[in-house]
């Protein structure tokens, strides 16, 4: 009899480690704890998160847990799983869970802990400027991430990564180190490595407050700020009590010294919007309406020609306005 593994997600990110465990012939794929529905858009419908979606496609039975409470002990033990395995559930599993899976129950953790514990691991690494980042696969125990690791797996990150693009390879490099781990976990032939409690660091759980762009930040720190946040809280300014999504910008290496952090203007063909920052000047490369598409900052420009208040303002190194902040 295969070895019956439970598994615990509700983000979209832990989909390729699904699919490796369904078609895997070692192991019977027992169950899934996952999130229940929640209220989403305009129109607050319940929707289902990507996991338990996944779940009912492949008919596995699975549990929405809105909290770790007596019945969701129960379900746990009654699909009787030899191993657990946690990506981005969510919940903090209370020590009666953890002894449940005789083989143990794993934590999948997108950093190279004890770098960045916590609830925002791949936007933190994005926000402090990391040129790599990767996943480490390690036992659970009550305190947060801090448990002995048994394998990380190291990627590179792109100057141009986003939250969504370095999401997406961290899902398969979370795969990959499943794969590659499964058949120690199955047979206890490992050694664990402790995490360094003197390395530890700490990210916050990322909230809609966060994406608000601070003009007064320097601008290399921004551009970071508006990848992190893509595609959520998204990066955006008010000007005029209208909300501005930021999608896509570059630091421009020249620095006006005569330019006021929130001044907005644009270059001599009017091609691009730019800004001072507390250091620096950013370029908004693409910029979103409320309720409207994606556009290049040029077609903003064209089709927002009040924005700058004057035609001297539209020349850099002219007298330029400063818009609100808030």
């Amino acid at each position: 009899m295969n070895p019956r593994v439970v598994f615990f997600s509700t983000s979209e990110i832990s989909l390729p480690c699904l699919e490796f465990l369904q078609h895997e012939p070692t192991i019977t794929l027992c169950g899934i704890l996952t999130q229940p529905a929640r209220a989403k858009g305009r129109g607050h419908m319940q929707t289902a998160n990507p996991i338990a979606l996944w779940a009912q496609e492949h008919q596995i039975p699975f549990y929405p847990a809105e909290t770790l409470d007596d019945a969701a002990f129960h379900w746990l033990q009654s699909v009787q799983p030899s191993l657990g395995i946690v990506f981005s559930f969510g919940h903090r599993l209370p020590q009666r869970f953890l002894t449940i899976p005789p083989l143990g129950m794993w934590n999948l953790h997108t950093s190279l802990l004890p770098k960045y514990r916590g609830a925002s691991p791949i936007q933190t690494a994005l926000l402090q400027g990391d040129r790599e980042t990767g996943v480490t696969l390690m036992s659970m125990t009550e305190a947060l991430d801090a448990g002995p690791w048994l394998m990380q797996k190291t990627v590179p990150i792109a100057p141009t990564d986003t939250t969504l693009t370095l999401t997406q390879t961290l899902a398969q490099a979370s795969a990959e180190c499943l794969q590659t781990s499964l058949p120690r976990l199955l047979s206890r032939s490992y050694t664990l490595i402790p995490q360094e409690e003197s390395q530890a660091t700490f990210c916050k759980k990322i909230t809609k407050m966060d994406g608000r762009l601070d003009f007064s930040q320097p601008a290399i720190e921004l551009e970071r700020r508006i990848r992190a946040f893509q595609p959520w809280p998204g990066a955006y300014f008010f000007q005029k009590n209208e909300r501005l999504l930021v999608l896509q910008a570059h630091v421009l290496d020249m620095i006006d010294r005569s330019l006021t952090p929130g001044m907005f203007f644009t270059d001599p063909h009017q091609k691009t919007l730019q800004v001072g920052t507390g250091k620096g000047i950013l370029v908004i490369d693409r910029i979103q309406k409320a309720g409207k598409k994606p556009i290049s900052s040029a077609e903003f420009l064209r089709g927002n020609r009040t924005f700058l208040a004057t035609a001297e303002n539209r020349r850099l190194g002219s007298t330029k306005e400063k818009f609100s902040l808030h």
